[in-house]
C-alpha cells in the first residue's frame, strides 16, 4: 500500500507568533510617536497662550503705564475695578477692568495650561513681567527648568518675559 501524504493547510503556530510579534512592535512604535506628538502639541499651545497673555499684559500696561501686580501665588491681579483689582483665575475669568463706569477687556478669556494639575505662573518684575509654564518635551530648544512650581511635582521649564523667551 502506498502511504498518502497529508498536506496541511493554514499557518503554523510559529508563523502566527512571528506575525503577532511584528504587529506588536509596529503598534508600540506608533503609540510612542503618538504620545510624543501630543506632548509637542500641548507645548505649542502653551507658547501660543503666552503670546496671547503677553498681548493682554502689554495692553494693560499701555493704559496703566505699569504691568499688573501678581498675587504672590502666580495669578495676575487685573480683574475687577481699577481701584481694587483682584487676581484673575486661569481659564475662567476675562481679564477686564472697570474704568470710569466702563469695562476695558484685555483678554476675553485667560488661557490655562492644557494639562490638569499644571498651571501657568505670572510674576511682576521691576522692569515688567515673567510668565512660566512647564514644558513636556525636554528636547525643546526653549526648555530650561527654573525654581518655580507649575503644578504638583512639575517645575516650570519655559519662561516668557516682556523682552521675549528667557
Amino acid at each position: 500500500m502506498e502511504s498518502m501524504a497529508v498536506k496541511s493547510r493554514g499557518f503554523t503556530l510559529m508563523e502566527l507568533m512571528i506575525v503577532v510579534a511584528i504587529i506588536m512592535i509596529l503598534a508600540a512604535v506608533g503609540f510612542s510617536n503618538y504620545v510624543f506628538s501630543l506632548k509637542k502639541s500641548r507645548d505649542a499651545a502653551r507658547k501660543s497662550d503666552f503670546a496671547t497673555i503677553a498681548k493682554g499684559l502689554e495692553a494693560f500696561a499701555n493704559d496703566f503705564t505699569v504691568y499688573p501686580d501678581d498675587d504672590g501665588s502666580g495669578k495676575i491681579k487685573a480683574c475687577g475695578a481699577d481701584t481694587a483689582l483682584t487676581a484673575c483665575v486661569w481659564g475662567d475669568d476675562a481679564m477686564k477692568v472697570l474704568i470710569g463706569g466702563n469695562y476695558q477687556t484685555y483678554l476675553s478669556k485667560i488661557p490655562k495650561d492644557p494639562v490638569d494639575g499644571q498651571y501657568y505662573y505670572y510674576k511682576k518684575t521691576t522692569g515688567g513681567f515673567e510668565l512660566y509654564a512647564g514644558l513636556e518635551n525636554i528636547s525643546d530648544p526653549n526648555y530650561s527648568e527654573v525654581a518655580v512650581s507649575c503644578g504638583t511635582n512639575v517645575n516650570c521649564s519655559y519662561t516668557l518675559t516682556q523682552a521675549g523667551v528667557k
